[in-house]
This record gives C-alpha cells, structure tokens and sequence, in this order.
C-alpha cells in the first residue's frame, strides 16, 4: 500500500508537469508570437507548430480533474487503472495525438528553416528558455507529448508489479494497460503511414528523373527500407577492380539504386544548407529481382565445421581503390583447387608408404607435412569465404530485352556494414515479394476501413499450399497435429493437439477405424513429408514433451554406459487414441519411427486432450475424468496414472497450461487444477445457456478465449477474476464475404502476434486484431477473412517462431515451462526459405512511436521521423536511443551531425513467424471453381507467414 501510494504521487506530480508544459507552450511561445508585430511567424505557420496542442491539453485537464476527484478518495477507493481507461479510450485522445505526432516533424522543419532565416525568431526562442527556471528548450517541451504515453505504461506497470492478486485495482489496471498500450499502437501505425507517404515525397524530389517522380506518386506505393552499401565491381578472374557507394530503396514493387550527391547552397542569411540528390543508376520490379547465393554458408552458425575467425565488417568495406581484392567467386574455384590438391597429396602418401627405399626428401613425414600444409590452406580459405558471404549481397536483375526479343540479365554485388543487415535485406525482400504474389494480391477480405481494421502490411501472406499424401490413401481426413522445432524456442499453441520443437510437424489423420502420422519437415528450403506409419486407432490428439532440461545436463556429464541404461532423455510426441491408448513416440532430428510406450487409460476411456508440465502427463479423458501420469525414475511414464480427478460426464475437451495450474474444459465448464496438489481448486461457468460444450481454448497475456462446439461466438475471460470481458460473433465477417446466411462453428484457435486466428468449420480462416504486447487480449477493431481455404473444417492451427541460438538458453533458465516469450522483439526469423538463419535479438522494446518500418536512421533531409520513444521491459525509466537525437540534431546544429553508419545501420531487422492450417484440400474462395476431383480433397496444409512490424 505504501509503493502503491508513492506510485500514485509519481502519476500525480508527473501529470502536472505534463499539463505545465503544455500550457507553456501556448502562454509563453504560441500566444506572444500571435500577438507580436511584425509577426515572425505567419498565422498559417503558427497553426502547423502548434497544431492540436489545445486538444491534447484539453484532454489532460479532464483527466487532471478525474485523478484529482480519486486522490481524495485514496483512502476509501484504492483504485487508479479505471479512471486511466475512462480518459484514454476517448476517440478524441487518438484523433488529437495521432494528428499531433504526424505533424511533429513538419513543426521542426518550419522551426528550423525560421531560426536560419530570421536571427530575430532565434533571439526569441534563446531569451524564452533562459527566462524559463528549468531552461528547457521549445523542442524539450514539444517531445513531451511524444513521451507520455511510453512514460504512463511505465508508471502504471510499475503500479501492477505492486499491485497483489484478487486487489480490486489489478482488473482495471491490466484494462489500462491494455488500452495505453493499443492506443499507442495505433499512433505508431498512423506515423508510419505519414513517415512512408513523407518519405516517397522526399525520395521523388530528390530524384533527377521525371518518370521517376510519376512513378514514386502513383498508387499505394511505400518504402520498406532505405539502406548505404557499397557496391562491388569485379574483373573477370573474379577480382575487385572498383567500389562505389550506393543508396538502395526498396519500395513495396520496386528496387532502386542510386548514387547520393550532397549539395550546398547559400541562402540570403548568410547560413549554408545541404541537400542530396540521386543520381538514379537503376529501377527495377521486385519480382525481377533475385538473390544469388554461392553455397549454403548463410545461415551454417554454429553447425559450420569451420567457426569463423575473421570479423565479416572489414570485409571489402575498408578497400583501397588502387589494391585488388579476391572476390568470393574466385574464393570458391580456390577452395575446390586445394581440395583437389589435398585429395592429390592423400594418394601421393598412400604411395609414399609403398616405397621399398629410404629417400631423403621423399618420406611420410614429408607428405604428413604437405597435408597439414594444405589443411590450413583450405580452413584459410574457408574463412575468407564465410567472412566475405556474411556481408555480401549478389543481385541477378532483370534488363531490357536483347535484339531477338529475348531477356537479358546482369548482376550487381553489395556489400552491407553488418551480417545483420544483410539477413535482414534478404528476409525483406523475400516478404516483399511474398506479398505481390498472386495468391496474396488479393489474399483478405476486409470491410471499408474505419481505421480499426488491419492494416494490408500486417495481412498473413500465404507462402504456399500442399498436399500432405499419407501412403496415397486419400480417405484418411486430418485430425490434429504436434509441431517440434529442434532449432526454435516453443511458441504459441492452439487446438488441444498442438506443440513445438524439432523443425517437424506431426500431422495425425484418421478413416472410421484406423489412424496415421505423417511428418513434415520444415528445415529444408521447402516443407516436405520424409515419413508415414500407421496407428492401431484413431489418432485424437497430441502434445509435444520436450526432454528436460536438467537430465540433459545430467547425460551431459554421465558416463555413456550409464545413459544408454536408461530410457534415452530426447523429445517426445505424444498420442492420444480413441481406442483408450496413449502412445509415446521418439521425435529426434533424422530419428525413424521408434515407439517408447504403449499404454491403455483406466477402462480404455477414450483420449480427448492431452497437455503436460514438469513431469507429469495431463490426459482427458470421454468420460470427464482427468489421468495425471508422472515419469518414473527411468524416465519412462508410469503406466499407471498416479491419481484421476472426477470432473463431470462430459468428455474433457480441451486442456492448458496456465502459470502453476491446469485449465480443463468439461461440458460448458472450465475447472482450474493446481499442479501442486492436483486438486480442482476452482470452477466457472463459461456459457449461461444450457447445452454449450467448450471446445477449444486460447490464452494471451491475463486473458483467455474460449470457444464452442456448437455456435460463433467466442467469449473471453479474465485469468485471474474469471470475470467475462468481450463477446465476437465471428460470423460477422464472414457473412459479409459469403452470400448467404451459412452456419458457423469454430474448429481451431490460435492467438499469434497481434491476431486472434479462428478456424471454422467452413475451411474459412478469419484473423482478429488483439493487443500484441500484454494484458488483455481484446479484439480491438474489425476482422479480416481469408479467401484462401479448405474444403473441410480446419482442424489445426499452429505457430512456429524462431529465436536467436544464444539466447535459447538464456529465456529457457527464465520462463516457466508452458511460457514464451511475448514480445515479437525477442523472436527472429523463421523463414520458409531460410529456416536456420537468425537475427541479432534486439532489446526487448514494447512501444515505439518513430520512423517508418525497416528504413535507417535517414540522413536530415530525407528523414521524416519524430525519433523513437522507446519503453523497455525491465526498466524503470525510459531510455534514451540513439534515434531520439535525430530531430534534435536538425534543430541544434545546421551542420547535422549523425553517428556512423555502421551504428546506424545495426538496428535493422526483419521477424516473420510461420502459422500452419490444416484441412482437406485447398481452394479460393472468392473464384468459381468447378467441382472438386478426389485428389484436391486430400489432407493438406496451407503455410502463412505473419509480417511482424519492426519495433
């Protein structure tokens, strides 16, 4: 009670502080500039600085009033996060700040050109911050607006952490938070869409083509990125003759490259200013544009043979012009040289040692010598290879067509600062091109935007569809499916039959007796099934038991002998059948079908969900009993089950693992049980009309959505309370897509980075936007439906999200089991065309409010951004980027000062997460199509990558 007091003066103190600098900006700049004579700035210019100041003020005060009127009531109402969400869940809050932050950097440039032009408006500014007693200049008091909303999250989380469970403040702050943290969401999406409108304006000025103009102006293009390489020129004999610096745009359809040129002019002042202008070497469409890789070095890590030794950032960068540099294509022919050689020198010795004479200069030590000699020739030149790839970017582009009329080619290399940003480019480029595919052109319906929809970048992107062919017996139907990426962090689950780890999805389907797995890689470039066995029974579900961390370890340091005595310590999947059975099988990389343990549950009840934690096997059963399993010390699983828990009659459909307890959905019933004592701790009921049968579960933050077997509607509760929060008919969206008026139910359901995923029964896949960062997962605008989709009921959803390799064990030792990690932030790629490779993690950055997506620190005249406001996890206070001087620097000195690029250039980066549907076959909804031959009604699964938005 006492922080929580203090924490409530800090709110208090801080919002009067906020509401001061306000007003000083309308009393002691806005005011005096309107009333002088001869007016410094005109009234038109006064309107854009100032602009919507009054309204953020006025919303303040209001708020001001309120947090006043609960102070005094402190002692009696202990409760602050409800008067937050009455003042900020206001239309008129968004509408004042979005239109305030995106005209921010408009206000500094009018700021900036008037001090330059007018020494009297200087004077003016200079004599009003030293009158002031904290002399903070008029951009210190303009960035607060900027700042507050980062800066009430941090108060307010730090009012949660303090705030116990079952306190009646800990609903309405959660609520809060959730709804600061979408308003600031919003905010970020309408700057970047003012940034990347400025941007293309900037670029098409700056450009000395006239078409050029037309074409950057024309249509709903936008920048991704803007990136400095250094182009590489090379001789025939694969050596560097010239390099040149170049500035890469790459828009949503086309790539640019152009030569930069600063200009200065001088202006009547007496100042000098600089601008740029591109020289435009190329433009060429993105779908005619190709990465060519030499090997498969990318993306090797820590699986090369061969670690590197050389820092891949000095490569070519720091060349000479008058020096000649290998260049990676004559690297190669090398390397197979002197593994010829070596091969040579390997028969040489074997000859050798056939001598009958002794000879002094031909001995097996001589050829001993030549081979070491080679080894390290060849490891030399390994690293040379890898050192120059990391950062070396080989273009095949698309010319004009030759004299027949046919195509022609040409290549041009980059060279990137950093490794980071080369994988970043590529992983944006591939999703660029992703997204102008015909399947994704027209990939969701959505309604006419209100502004609440989501917005085209952030659309799943259909990667590809297929088949998964189960011993060619097409009446086989899908059922459920257990993902196991061995190279990825555990992610997000849906559908009582899905889990993570080995980079292979099992996939279980069934006929009227029997069942069958199938198993599908997604490690190589293009997913594929690599084994098919069958099952006794009819495969219901599946769970996904990793092997645990501490026998691990244990084997680590155990003798051999020993280990192999006892059941292997590897990840397992885990089946559970209609005929009663549960089934445990080995899921290794390169593993082939090995079944542990095969057994019955009590009374051969039939297996409707299975989930795990910490040693025990959760399994329920048709019956509405829960069996609870626990590993005996051999590491198998007990066969008998170490105690039942009577929850109803109605089969247990559907079970989840939250913190320390076991969520169990009964007939229309969740029970929670404890982990600890195994024991229904507490019960709720989900749906007041009497028949609702709960069918799937999805968890979020401190909330969860639950949905039905029978109608459309999905209802989320809150974790803790397991108070009722929202209602979603999810046939709303689908309606308005379909022609008539078809029954809905939800067969699968996922929440997956900023969407809420719901499969129906329809093979219709409808995506709904949630907070992404924490709290309360409220759907916050209107859905958007795919046109893609399945000919059946879609019966899995599943995600898969990979994770930088040093950081694995770092967030393993520090979540739960059961837990991820929910910023998007600390996940990295996992591409379908790149599965191994990985990003450098970043921070774990919540909030930004900043420049457009993907683009670098841009140099002034091209940048269009307010800085990043960044609020970081785990801090008290807000931290300072490098990105927050941008602006300042335009501002402070006329010169601009900016740090390297190679700083600049490290925040780059680029996520995409994988999600899997499956269903019968695959069509379009929005085509006709005539009617469906057998093959396109076999099991298949349609691959969807999530664009995650650069924070």
């Amino acid at each position: 009670q006492v922080v929580r007091r203090y924490i409530l003066g800090s709110v208090v103190d801080s919002e009067k502080n906020y509401v001061d600098a306000l007003k000083r900006i309308l009393e002691e700049y806005e005011k005096p500039l309107s009333d002088m004579e001869p007016k410094l700035l005109s009234e038109r210019k006064l309107k854009m600085v100032f602009y919507r100041i009054k309204e953020i003020l006025q919303c303040h005060s209001m708020f001001q009033i309120a947090l006043a009127s609960r102070v005094s009531e402190w002692d009696s109402v202990e409760m602050i996060g409800d008067v937050f969400v009455a003042s900020f869940s206001k239309s008129m809050v968004l509408d004042a700040y979005s239109e305030y932050v995106n005209n921010f950097s408009t206000a500094v440039g009018i700021l900036k050109k008037t001090c330059a032009t007018k020494p009297a408006f200087l004077d003016f500014l200079k004599q009003c911050q030293e009158s002031s007693p904290d002399r903070i200049t008029l951009y210190g008091l303009m960035m607060k607006p900027i700042q507050r909303f980062p800066q009430f999250i941090l108060l307010l989380q730090d009012m949660l952490k303090n705030t116990n469970k079952g306190h009646p403040d800990r609903l309405p702050l959660q609520m809060a938070l959730t709804e600061l943290e979408t308003l600031a969401e919003k905010l970020n999406e309408r700057k970047r869409d003012a940034d990347q409108r400025c941007e293309i304006k900037q670029i098409a000025k700056a450009m000395n083509e006239r078409y050029l103009n037309k074409l950057l102006n024309s249509g709903n293009r936008y920048l991704i990125r803007t990136d400095d390489m250094v182009e590489t020129v090379y001789n025939d004999k694969g050596e560097i003759i010239k390099t040149k610096e170049r500035r890469l745009f790459m828009l949503n359809d086309v790539l640019m490259c152009a030569t930069v040129n600063v200009r200065s002019s001088y202006e009547s002042s007496g100042s000098v200013t600089t601008g740029q202008r591109y020289l435009l070497k190329w433009s060429i469409p993105l779908e005619k544009v190709e990465v060519i890789e030499y090997s498969s070095s990318e993306g090797q890590g820590e699986n090369c043979r061969f670690p590197p030794q050389h820092s891949a950032e000095n490569v070519i960068i720091n060349s000479k012009p008058n020096k000649l540099y290998m260049g990676p294509g004559q690297l190669y022919h090398d390397l197979q040289y002197l593994l010829h050689d070596l091969s040579v020198v390997g028969q040489i010795s074997q000859l050798i040692g056939s001598l009958k004479g002794n000879y002094q200069n031909l001995n097996q030590s001589v050829a001993d010598d030549w081979t070491s000699a080679l080894k390290k020739l060849i490891l030399k030149k390994e690293d040379e290879i890898r050192a120059a790839d990391r950062c070396r970017i080989q273009l095949q582009l698309s010319g004009k067509q030759d004299k027949s009329g046919r195509p022609t080619f040409f290549t041009a290399v980059f060279n990137t600062f950093t490794p980071a940003i080369k994988q970043s480019w590529i992983n944006n480029l591939q999703m660029a091109k992703l997204a102008l595919a015909e399947d994704n052109l027209l990939g969701w319906f959505c309604v006419e935007d209100d502004g609440n929809q989501i917005k085209k970048e952030k659309h799943p992107l259909l990667v590809r569809h297929m088949p998964v062919m189960m011993a060619k017996q097409q009446e086989f139907k899908i059922e459920c499916a257990a993902y196991n990426p061995e190279l990825y962090l555990s992610g997000e689950m849906a559908s009582d039959s899905c889990a993570m780890e080995h980079g292979f999805l099992w996939i279980g389907s069934c006929t009227n007796q029997m069942g069958q797995i199938a198993i599908v890689s997604f490690q190589n470039s293009s997913p594929k099934v690599i084994e098919c066995f069958n099952v006794e029974s009819r495969i219901l579900c599946m769970v996904y038991i990793p092997e645990e961390e501490k026998l691990k370890e244990q084997n680590k340091a155990a003798d051999s002998e020993n280990v192999l005595a006892k059941a292997p310590n590897v990840p397992t999947i885990c089946l559970g059948t209609e005929e009663g059975s549960i089934s445990i099988y080995k899921s290794c990389q390169g593993s082939k079908k090995i079944r542990l343990q095969h057994f019955f549950t009590p009374e051969k009840s039939t297996v409707m969900s299975l989930t795990y934690m910490s040693q025990y096997l959760f399994a329920g059963l048709v019956n509405g009993n829960i069996s609870i399993y626990t590993k005996a010390e051999d590491g198998m699983w007990n066969m008998e089950p170490q105690k039942i828990v009577k929850l109803g009659v109605l089969p247990v459909r559907s079970l989840l693992v939250m913190e320390e307890t076991i969520w169990a959905a009964c007939g229309g019933q969740i029970f929670i049980i404890s982990t600890v004592t195994h024991s229904v701790e507490s019960h709720f009921e989900a749906h007041q009309e009497e028949g609702m049968v709960i069918s799937h579960m999805a968890v979020a933050g401190v909330g969860i959505w639950i949905a039905f077997t029978s109608g459309s509607t999905l209802r989320l509760f809150h974790t803790e309370t397991l108070k009722h929060l929202q209602d979603i008919n999810i046939a709303t969206p689908i309606h308005n897509m379909l022609s008539g008026q078809q029954r809905v139910s939800v067969t699968s359901l996922l929440v997956c980075h900023g969407l809420l995923l719901v499969g129906t029964n329809l093979g219709i896949i409808v995506a709904l936007p949630v907070p992404r960062l924490q709290g309360i997962p409220k759907v916050t605008g209107g859905g958007i439906v795919s046109y893609h989709a399945h000919n059946g009921p879609v019966k899995f959803l599943v995600t898969a999200t990979s994770i930088n390799k040093k950081n694995i064990s770092k967030l393993r030792n520090s979540l739960p089991r059961g837990s991820e990690p929910k910023d998007d932030d600390q996940k990295n790629v996992l591409h379908s065309e790149r599965p191994s490779s990985s990003l450098n993690n970043s921070n774990d950055t919540a909030i930004w409010l900043g420049d457009s997506v993907g683009s670098t620190a841009q140099k002034s005249d091209l940048t269009s951004s307010c800085g990043y406001l960044s609020l970081s996890h785990g801090s008290d206070s807000l931290e300072h980027r490098s990105e927050d001087s941008n602006i300042y620097e335009l501002l402070k000195d006329q010169n601009i000062s900016f740090k390297s690029k190679r700083q600049r250039s490290k925040k780059i980066k680029a996520s995409s997460v994988l999600v899997i549907s499956g269903g019968q076959g695959h069509r379009r909804v929005n085509k006709k199509t005539k009617q469906q031959r057998q093959d396109e009604l076999v099991s298949s699964v349609m691959v969807w990558q999530i664009p995650l938005l650069n924070t």
